[in-house]
């Protein structure tokens, strides 16, 4: 073991991610967007300091920080929230965060921390929607009492990495206290999510019209695979919040690239389709007869 790596402690780990950045850039010119967004991960790192947190690094458009329990960063991420929604802003340059954490064990090398629980957190923060924050079952239990009465509990999911579905929470930041936390209808996207999906000479668009989209051999699907190596009902891809999500349903899995990022195998899993990239039903990408393309707008 190198003396910058110490052995496992226990920790918060929080990431949160500024959402409709991209979309912001695209509106008000680089010059206006950057100034948004970087007075806004200023004032991210300032909430997480004032609540006795540490920023780990910047990722993105965001953050990644470390909290001594659960309730110091269920704390910071009521602040975040707040202080986002009070930046001045002109309405076409509002923005809003989303937020994950989790508490448990972590390995330090520097002032980095790694592990499970790092991964964890990365996920919930990719599953929450503008304005709110998700955690585990496991974390909120170690929660207060007064966090306790403000957290909603959803169905369990499956979560890439993981071989069972995890039961998670979400906090209803604007239950908590007289504040007023930004929430979804007060974010200002300029168009609804949209994914398009390709497959050979077939286009399918999914928005809030048409949600969801179900993959697989079974001729009633909406994509309709022939290969073999594809289960009758092998995935769907659905609208979450302003997220579309992919999940494998099947015996032999979902083969899943990224654009920039090397190619992962979902099994019984679920993922946030991000920018552009293809999937491929029951075989790696290059391997197969039939490969779906995705564009996220």
């Amino acid at each position: 073991m190198s003396q910058s790596t110490l052995p496992p402690h226990e920790c918060a780990v929080l990431f949160a991610d500024l959402v409709g950045s991209t979309q912001l850039y695209q509106r008000v010119g680089d010059k206006s967007a950057f100034e948004v967004v970087d007075k806004s991960i200023r004032a991210m790192r300032i909430a997480v300091e004032t609540k006795g947190g540490r920023v780990v690094k910047h990722t993105g458009d965001g953050l990644m920080a470390v909290f001594r329990d659960a309730d110091s960063a269920a704390d910071a991420t009521l602040a975040i929230h707040q202080t986002i929604k009070e930046l001045p802003a002109a309405p076409e340059q509002r923005l809003a965060v989303r937020i994950g954490f989790q508490f448990g064990a972590v390995v330090a090398s520097g002032t980095d921390v790694f592990g499970d629980t790092v991964n964890f957190a990365a996920r919930l923060a990719e599953l929450a929607s503008p304005g709110k924050a998700i955690t585990a079952v496991e974390t909120a239990r170690r929660l207060g009492p007064e966090w306790r009465s403000v957290l909603h509990t959803l169905p369990p999911r499956v979560i890439r990495g993981l071989s069972r579905p995890v039961e998670l929470c979400e906090l209803m930041c604007e239950a908590v206290g007289e504040l007023t936390i930004v929430q979804s209808d007060h974010f200002l996207l300029e168009s609804e999510p949209e994914l398009r999906l390709y497959l050979d000479a077939v286009s399918l668009t999914l928005n809030a019209t048409k949600p969801s989209a179900r993959i697989g051999r079974d001729p009633a699907a909406d994509l309709v695979i022939a290969d073999t190596q594809s289960s009758r009902r092998h995935a769907e891809v659905e609208l979450r919040g302003d997220k579309f999500v992919l999940i494998d349903r099947s015996s032999n899995g979902t083969f899943v690239q990224i654009d920039g990022e090397r190619e992962f195998l979902l099994s019984r899993e679920e993922v946030v389709l991000r920018g552009r990239g293809h999937f491929a039903l029951g075989r790696s990408c290059a391997n197969s007869p039939q490969v779906i393309s995705f564009v996220c707008i």
